[in-house]
């Protein structure tokens, strides 16, 4: 078990007096080489602020690795000036080689913050279900059929080239954000990088805690706990992947991704993609040179895409298989069946 490490580690300086030095490392024991080699690969915000302290007493120290001294010292820069919670992102970002410049213009940016409520819904949130039954309400399905009439000419196109029908476009479409009316207003950048941390000891008790009042089974929340846990790895590992997905998108496209808005999922434009699906499958769908999933003609091109990407045919099979792809919801999945066939029914 590695040591804990006061509160505010992170912000030690290099000119740490040698007693408070001798201290810190007397009661910390500080590990070996190896050991803060693999603290340094680890996801707790404790591992990255042993490795600082290491670094703080023992400056010029041959025992740590090059490439580990610098990559901390690439978070100390980065970080200073930030919020303080974001340095286990940053490290790991480094890690998966994101440039340093890029980062330390994403967690500067005016609009990024730490976001404590995206770990909660993003962790815990299955713990509630998801009511999609006013999605085919009378009212909906009018302005589906309103949709549909609108364009017509662009989804019929669509479908000739992705043999997605237009009624499925516009039901995930119309579930997705309304058409554009609802498409979130989280800062996406901020969404990740908050989520990163989600395998924190602090932010898993966080989130043990928030069901801990209306659960009185010791075995549900046993349970209950363990698969926070679980999923808190999940979840941080994936945002990870999302943020340099977000730095690949800053090179590879038009797109100010640090001015991204989107759900409490990171999810941005009509179709709401995540910055992976994004890369992947998201098409240019009016000839302009450019990918934007604000964009209707984009938006419609890219769930054509994405369906037919991920085994969309004419088997309902294949058809279910695809949009568990797009949303991994049965509730979600019947309900764009659901709002589809009622548009056919029209």
């Amino acid at each position: 078990m590695l040591p804990s490490f006061p509160k505010g580690a992170m912000s030690c300086s290099t000119t740490i007096a040698p007693l408070k030095a001798a201290r810190i490392a007397a009661r910390c024991r500080l590990p070996s080489k190896r050991r803060l080699q693999m603290a340094a690969r680890g996801s707790l915000v404790r591992w990255v602020s042993m490795l600082v302290i290491a670094c703080c007493i023992f400056e010029g120290c041959s025992t740590l690795d090059p490439v580990v001294r610098r990559r901390m010292e690439q978070t100390r820069a980065i970080i200073e000036g930030s919020d303080e919670r974001f340095a286990p992102t940053v490290y790991r970002l480094l890690e998966r080689g994101v440039d340093s410049a890029f980062l330390w213009h994403a967690f500067h940016h005016a609009a990024t913050a730490f976001l404590p409520p995206m770990l909660r819904i993003n962790v815990t949130g299955f713990l509630r279900k998801v009511d999609y039954s006013h999605n085919w309400s009378d009212a909906s399905i009018r302005a589906c059929r309103a949709f549909l009439d609108s364009n017509r000419a662009l989804l019929n196109r669509v479908e000739r080239d992705y043999g997605v029908p237009a009624e499925i476009i516009t039901a995930v479409l119309w579930v997705e954000t309304k058409f554009g009316r609802v498409t979130g207003t989280n800062h996406v950048w901020s969404v990740y990088a908050t989520l990163a941390t989600a395998d924190q000891p602090e932010n898993i008790r966080a989130n043990r805690a928030a069901y801990r009042d209306t659960i009185a089974d010791p075995a549900r929340l046993a349970e209950l706990d363990s698969l926070v846990e679980v999923r808190s790895k999940r979840k941080a590992a994936w945002a990870l992947g999302e943020l340099e997905a977000l730095w690949q998108m800053s090179r590879d496209s038009a797109l100010d991704v640090l001015a991204l808005r989107g759900s409490w999922a990171g999810a941005f434009g009509l179709p709401q993609f995540i910055p992976s699906s994004y890369l992947r499958w998201a098409r240019d769908g009016d000839g302009d040179g450019r990918v934007d999933l604000f964009n209707l003609a984009d938006a419609v091109a890219s769930v054509a895409n994405y369906l037919r990407s991920n085994g969309w045919s004419s088997e309902r099979r294949a058809q279910e298989a695809a949009l568990f792809h797009y949303n991994n919801s049965r509730d979600y999945v019947e309900c764009i069946f659901r709002v589809a066939e009622l548009l056919v029914a029209r």
